[in-house]
Formats: structure tokens, C-alpha cells, sequence
């Protein structure tokens, strides 16, 4: 296996929290930090008081007090990383200004190539130029917030929450000469959380702090990296001036106010439908209000029909679905059977946590169900009693980790299993492989093999479509199980990953439920899918008002 060395460059010792993470976890992952660089120009002379008083950029006063004494999320939280850097090499570079570029002295960097580094990271220093992009073999890291086709400047994420895009790219460049033309080696996608910029910016960072390893994983792996040249002619944005920042601040508020009232006035309404038709059928089929839907009939208003999922065996035809309370606060695994028309609705389980995407499959002549359970820290597989229409704990596949929405795929040779972390469930798609159905699964070479809120979290089983493998996401882009979006897979192995998009399946618009769609599933005769609309119900109310309240105590506590 290739071993890689990187160098790290600082303005000091004093470096924000997301970036901490980020050398922190390059260096948990076995990639050895063999040199910093430090930033080793003094401060200017201090600037004569008037001078300071007429220069200063008052059309951005608003913005400079709050980003410096207010704003304070906790990724750019001030972090010492003093020990992580105590015990290697260093060199501290003096360099000099040549127009807005930074240039290192030919000496420097004669040292630095010295220690044949794979690539440098980038946390201190400003536009660098020059031969010192040459030192590493893999070049200068740097990252981006924003995505450069759309937004190139600043402040990162901060455009996109004010305009309210629907996502926030991320990139990790390798960098060039020219300015905002570096060449592109990880791209991410995010969705912006327009109720919080805070928030936003914590997952911006945090989210994207992984790329550097992906990267990392890339050369072990493939022995290169897969670059595209960025040709953005984006609009380069500045920090706002203070009248968009007092914008900002009336629209931080309102924004939170309507979030808050949404959350408890408006829940999610979900329910199952289906059709007798094959999925490639419903998937083909333009109109499909005329493929005659079926709606699951519920008796409650506080509760909903989720993740359906059919399995036909030589005794009936079931489809397994998440059956959720408002009044509970969580979801339990239902079953209704074509004999009885799929009008009578079974409860299966009654755990203390919740339990949703019943995952349903049958291998050598058994039954098995592999529930979520994200709550519990693991992930059960049970087997499916028919004649008593229970489950029955089989064996646990993953334990200490809070994954969501697992499915299972075997190609003959292998088992793989997609799922998504809890922390990251709209972004990071994940797969794990094992030998054999039970066992021990472990984590691909490539982790995440997926950032991007448009097609990660799974929606249902790999489906065969025109002679491929199909693996249906959901997009989450604007709002959690937006619609489906179905993925070519051209490569699977416990290395390397790679899909793309083929077509996106939106709501039923002429149903009630055509504000969303997260799950499809079936067989020759019959595709289940849901569809979300959006109500209100007292038990909704009490439910999301108690979430909040235990939220709020424990950041308190």
C-alpha cells in the first residue's frame, strides 16, 4: 500500500476547529504530516491612527464587527494544534508580496522540495504563486466553500444562505498560477439550511472535512488523482456592505421565526401507494395517473405510511412499510397482504426506539427483514415468520455506528451495503462488503463514496432497468425526500465506487401526496412507492414541540 507524506502550511499555531479535524483525521488514517511550514513575516508597522481612520472600509463596518465579535460557530472555533505539530519538522518562510501574490524565496523552497511531500495543505499564507506550487508532487490543497461555477470569493456559504440557493457547493483544489483556475479534485454538493447560517457554515465545514482523505484514498488506491480544470467566469462576490447586512440580520430572524412556526405548525405527511405494474413501467410511463394508484387508507391523522418494500413468496404477495406516530414519536414495522387486497395493516414490531425502511429480501429460501434502527447503535437483520407474521432476530450486521436506510445488494460474489451516518444522512452516501450475508461487514476503501445532497440516501433496492443496475436516491436538496433520483452503477468493488444519473421520478402531481417521494420498490407485477404532503394535527404539534424543548436543554446542559 502507498504511503503518503504531506506538509501542512499555518499562518501559527492557531487554527480554526474544521481545520483541526481535517489534519486530525489525515493523520488517524495513517497519513503522516512530515512537515509544517509556518507564515514567518512579522507584522507590518503599525499604521498611524489617522491613517487607519480614513482607510478603513467602513461601507463593511456591519460585517467586520459582526464576523469578528459575534458571529461564532462552533467550526471556526480558535483551536490550538500545538499537539498535533509539537514533534515534526518545521520550517518558518519569510516571503514577499509581488502585487496581491505571495512568493516564497528560492531557499524555501529548495528545503521544502527536499522532503518530496505528495501534496501540501493549505491553512495559512495568502494567494500563493510561484515555484513553491512545484514542491509537492501532488501540488498545493486548498479548499473552497462555495461551488466556483457559481460563487467564487467570499464570505463561504454566506451567498448561498442570503439568495437562498437550494444547495452550497464545496471543492478541494489542487492550485495554479492563476487565480481562481485551479484544477478541481473533490467536488461535494450540500444543502443549504436557510433557517441558520450558523448552522449552514458548521455543515459546510465539518461536512467537507473529510475531502482531503478522499483524496488521499484516491492515490492509494487508484495511484492518481482525477482532476478537471475549473473554467468558471463566475462573478467574484465580496463581503456585504452594511445595508445587506442589515438585510441579513432581518432576514436571520424572520427566516428562524417562520422555520420554528413551520416546524410545529406543518409535519410531514406521508403515505404508501401502488399500481399493478412493473417499476420499469411506472418509471417509463409519463402519465402516471393513469396507471389506476392505490393509496393505503389510514385511520389516524397523527400518523403515517413510509419506505414501502414487496416481497412475493409461494403463500402471498407483502409489503412491508414504516407505520409512524406522531403520538409515539416514532415509527414501528407494518405488513399488509395482497390476499387481504393490501387493506389490513399489521403491526410487526413494537420497540422502545424507532424503526422505519424495512428492507426486505429473501436468500436461500429464508425471509429476511433489515430494519433502520439508527437509535439502537446497530443494525439487526430478522428473519420473517409468514404464518405468525412476525420478525425474528437473525444477527447483528454493524454495531456502533447510527446508519440509516441500509440495503443490502449481492452480486454473486459479494455482499454490499449502501447506507448513509446519521450526522450526515442527506450527503454521505457510505458501503460496507462482507463475504457472507451475516458478516463481518467492513467499511469500502473509499468512505464516503458519495457527498451530495441530490442522490446519496438510498431510496429503495438496487432495481434492474434496461439490463443495469439502478440504485434509487433520494434528493434532499430543497426538502428531505424532495423526489427520486435513479443512478447507473459502472463500478462496485470494496475499493472503488462510481454511478451516475440517469432520471429523476417526481411526485404524483395529480395525488394528494405530490410534495415528495423517497422510496420505490417492487417486482414483475407490482411497484410500491410514497408521496409526501404536508398537514397539520395536534399530536404533530405536542410531538415537535417536545423535540425542541429536549433539544434546547441539552444544548444547555
Amino acid at each position: 500500500m502507498k504511503h503518503l507524506r504531506f506538509g501542512l502550511m499555518l499562518n501559527g499555531n492557531i487554527v480554526e476547529k474544521w481545520q483541526y479535524n481535517v489534519v486530525k483525521t489525515l493523520i488517524d488514517n495513517n497519513i503522516e504530516l512530515a512537515l509544517v511550514v509556518k507564515n514567518g513575516n512579522k507584522q507590518e508597522e503599525k499604521t498611524p491612527i489617522t491613517e487607519k481612520i480614513r482607510k478603513y472600509p467602513y461601507k463593511r463596518l456591519f460585517f467586520r464587527l459582526w464576523n469578528r465579535y459575534i458571529f461564532n460557530p462552533s467550526s471556526k472555533t480558535a483551536t490550538d494544534i500545538s499537539d498535533i505539530i509539537k514533534d515534526k519538522d518545521c520550517i518558518v518562510c519569510k516571503t514577499r508580496k509581488k502585487g496581491v501574490s505571495t512568493i516564497f524565496n528560492d531557499g524555501d523552497i529548495e528545503i521544502i522540495s527536499s522532503y518530496h511531500l505528495d501534496f501540501l495543505l493549505r491553512f495559512g499564507f495568502n494567494i500563493i504563486r510561484g515555484d513553491i506550487l512545484k514542491t509537492a508532487h501532488y501540488g498545493i490543497w486548498s479548499f473552497h466553500h462555495d461551488d466556483e461555477r457559481i460563487i467564487r470569493g467570499g464570505p463561504p456559504g454566506f451567498w448561498e444562505f442570503i439568495k437562498k440557493m437550494p444547495s452550497n457547493g464545496v471543492i478541494l483544489q489542487r492550485l495554479t498560477d492563476e487565480l481562481d483556475k485551479g484544477y478541481i479534485i473533490k467536488r461535494v454538493q450540500f444543502n443549504t439550511l436557510t433557517h441558520s447560517y450558523k448552522a449552514h457554515l458548521d455543515q459546510i465545514y465539518y461536512g467537507a472535512s473529510v475531502l482531503p482523505l478522499l483524496a488521499c484514498k484516491d492515490l492509494v488506491n487508484n495511484s492518481e488523482l482525477k482532476e478537471e480544470c475549473s473554467k468558471s467566469k463566475a462573478p467574484i462576490l465580496h463581503p456585504p456592505r452594511n445595508y445587506l447586512m442589515l438585510y441579513y440580520f432581518w432576514l436571520s430572524i424572520w427566516r428562524r421565526i417562520t422555520y420554528s412556526v413551520n416546524e410545529l405548525m406543518r409535519q410531514e405527511d406521508w403515505n404508501v401507494g401502488y399500481c399493478m405494474t412493473s417499476p420499469q413501467k411506472f418509471i417509463d410511463c409519463k402519465d402516471k395517473e393513469s396507471l389506476n394508484i392505490q393509496w393505503f387508507k389510514k385511520k389516524q391523522k397523527y400518523e403515517y405510511f413510509a419506505d414501502p418494500f414487496i416481497i412475493k413468496t409461494d403463500k402471498d404477495t407483502y409489503i412491508f412499510f414504516e407505520w409512524y406516530s406522531y403520538k409515539n414519536g416514532k415509527g414501528d414495522i407494518a405488513v399488509t397482504l395482497q390476499s387481504e387486497r393490501f387493506q389490513t395493516y399489521h403491526r410487526i414490531t413494537d420497540f422502545h426506539e424507532h424503526r422505519s425502511y424495512p428492507y426486505i429480501f429473501e436468500y436461500e429460501g429464508i425471509i429476511y427483514c433489515l430494519p433502520e434502527a439508527y437509535q439502537t447503535g446497530k443494525l439487526t437483520l430478522y428473519r420473517f415468520n409468514e404464518e405468525k407474521l412476525t420478525l425474528e432476530e437473525d444477527s447483528t450486521l454493524i454495531e456502533g455506528q447510527n446508519i440509516v436506510d441500509a440495503t443490502l445488494f449481492y452480486d454473486n460474489k459479494k455482499w454490499y451495503l449502501f447506507t448513509v451516518p446519521q450526522e450526515y444522512s442527506h450527503t454521505h452516501l457510505m458501503i460496507y462488503h462482507a463475504d457472507n450475508l451475516r458478516g463481518p461487514y467492513k467499511e469500502a476503501g473509499n468512505n464516503p463514496v458519495k457527498i451530495d445532497c441530490h442522490s446519496a440516501r438510498p431510496a429503495g433496492k438496487i432495481l434492474r432497468y434496461n439490463n443495469i443496475n439502478i440504485r434509487p436516491s433520494q434528493n434532499c436538496t430543497k426538502h428531505y425526500g424532495q423526489s427520486i433520483i435513479l443512478n447507473e452503477i459502472i463500478e462496485l468493488s470494496v475499493n472503488k465506487y462510481s454511478e451516475k444519473e440517469t432520471k429523476t421520478i417526481s411526485p404524483i402531481m395529480g395525488s394528494e401526496y405530490n410534495q415528495g417521494m423517497h422510496t420505490i420498490n417492487g417486482n414483475e407485477e407490482i411497484c410500491v412507492f410514497d408521496g409526501k404532503r404536508f398537514v397539520f394535527t395536534w399530536q404533530g404539534f405536542k410531538n415537535q414541540l417536545s423535540q425542541k424543548i429536549t433539544k434546547r436543554r441539552k444544548r444547555k446542559y
